[in-house]
């Protein structure tokens, strides 16, 4: 019977491991004396995969007995010629992100974020003071995109003893705040390590401050696989000063500018319409049309000092493709009950929560979005999807209108230029016009309107699957849901959030990639 040698790693110190440290002492190696070197190899890879929790790789180059350092050993020699038990091998080699790793979460076990804008003054604070309060189950974490000269120690906790830079605290009621000033993931990366650690995190919510602008938290989790490993983008929820947000509306801004209130009801998935009991009925619907000329899908929740149902912060599943085809994208959101008194009752409309669209810092025609080509692996061919996609169409446009609270629905300033809408066609897309269809849209004239976010479930021809899509300026996604039941309709449907799009121009354009 061969030799047992007891062996420990040794990593050369030049080595780039992606951040993974590796712990030799944790991991003793038992092989035996007429194994080759190169079976030490597989393992020592192996363990170390495992070891990073399958997120990175090993592939050895070099490996060596460290009392002996200048000798590179020959894979195909037995390690018994070269090792004596309570030895150390040596190990050189590049460290990548794993190929192997096992499946990860699904989306529904993945932790919900949610991404909490508004003006400053609009109640954001009061609202997260309130789900503070409140939550008796959960446990939500609660991360402070810090842009301006408030911080949460001094407007959200109150908590003197609260000194947060870059660390997340644990407060008196078991949620976690954390202030972050920098990198963004870092900050995630926090919250994720606290979770492995054992800490119970039901939410995480991150409130924009100052600035107020989600795209590139939203751009974050659309471009960070080590993010969306264990969390999930949610939703963007817009808090809207309902006495202040129509003179926000309306603000002149400089050429090359954005309007940052536009931008936020624009983006929102759901707009929480806060102080109502600052104006009278009038006003309150006076404002609710102004936001449906913005944003047509986003629901609507009325609100006295923030208070609505914590149900309505949760599991909207708005930037989740895979529920696109259980809800109906291009419905408009229903009529919320404007409720002076309670806040949180009342509040009518679907539970959509689809096709709205987060904000756009930068007055252009839509940024490119980068060519997608493929079906998720399924097979059919869209070539490279681009850019802003804009479909025009049937459904119907929310227009610029000012629209008073009584005005007739339909009546716009601009009868062609819509700011979100949604079309719905039957039949099937044949690909080669789809690709066409979606590069020229990635280009579009500046004076056929701007484009923030797309949603589309499409009936590709010769693709048995719902082929589905998601962009948010110029980052976007797709892939393949669940394949069409046999007999079933193929109907596509689109909707759009943007600023000043050419409907007809944007519907010709789509009813002509159809057979």
């Amino acid at each position: 019977m061969a030799e047992e040698l007891t062996l420990t790693a040794w990593l050369h110190p030049s080595m780039n491991t992606m951040g993974f440290k590796f712990d030799p002492n944790e991991h003793v190696f038992k092989v035996k004396a007429n194994k080759l070197v190169v079976d030490l190899m597989d393992d020592m890879e192996e363990v170390f995969e495992k070891a990073s929790g399958g997120t990175v790789e090993l592939q050895i180059n070099v490996l060596w007995n460290t009392k002996d350092h200048k000798k590179a050993l020959n894979p195909n020699e037995q390690i018994g010629q070269h090792f004596a038990s309570g030895d150390s091998f040596g190990v050189y080699g590049e460290v990548q992100e794993s190929q192997t790793h096992a499946p990860g979460k699904s989306e529904e076990e993945k932790i919900p974020v949610t991404i909490l804008t508004g003006f400053l003054g609009s109640g954001k604070t009061t609202l997260l003071n309130y789900i503070l309060e409140e939550q008796k189950e959960k446990k939500i974490a609660i991360i402070e995109n810090e842009f301006g000269e408030v911080s949460i120690d001094d407007a959200l906790l109150k908590k003197d003893k609260m000194a947060l830079a870059e660390k997340i605290v644990v407060m008196d009621n078991g949620c976690m705040c954390c202030t972050i000033r920098g990198d963004l993931i870092n900050g995630l990366q926090q919250i994720i390590d606290e979770i492995k650690k054992g800490g119970q995190i039901d939410q995480v919510m991150i409130e924009t401050t100052g600035m107020a602008d989600p795209v590139p938290i939203v751009r974050t989790f659309m471009t960070s696989p080590q993010v969306t490993q264990d969390l999930r983008l949610d939703a963007v929820v817009a808090v809207a000063d309902a006495k202040h947000l129509p003179g926000r509306l309306d603000d002149n801004v400089e050429e090359g500018k954005v309007n940052e209130a536009y931008q936020q009801v624009a983006f929102a998935d759901k707009i929480i319409l806060n102080k109502l009991d600052l104006v009278t009925s009038e006003q309150a619907i006076y404002v609710k049309d102004r936001i449906r000329e913005v944003n047509k899908f986003a629901k609507v929740l009325p609100a006295v000092k923030g208070r609505i149902r914590m149900s309505e912060l949760c599991n909207i599943r708005a930037h989740d493709m895979a529920n696109f085809i259980n809800v109906d994208i291009e419905k408009d959101a229903g009529e919320a009950a404007l409720d002076h008194g309670g806040g949180h009752e009342g509040h009518g409309g679907h539970e959509t929560g689809h096709g709205h669209d987060e904000n756009c810092t930068e007055d252009h025609g839509h940024g490119d979005h980068g060519g997608h080509g493929g079906h998720g692996g399924h097979g059919g061919e869209h070539g490279g999807h681009n850019a802003g996609y804009s479909g025009g169409g049937h459904g119907e446009a929310a227009g610029h209108g000012s629209g008073h609270g009584h005005a007739p629905r339909g009546e716009n300033r601009h009868d062609t230029r819509v700011n979100s809408f949604s079309l719905v066609k039957d039949g099937e897309i044949i690909p080669r016009k789809l690709a066409s269809w979606m590069q020229s849209i990635g280009s579009l004239p500046p004076d056929k309107g701007t484009i923030f976010r797309i949603k589309a479930i499409l009936a590709v021809k010769d693709h048995a699957y719902k082929h589905v899509f998601h962009a948010v300026m110029d980052v976007s996604d797709e892939d393949d849901a669940e394949p069409w039941a046999e007999g079933e309709k193929k109907v596509s449907k689109i909707v759009f959030i943007g600023k000043g799009m050419d409907r007809k121009f944007l519907t010709d354009g789509f009813e002509a990639i159809f057979e």
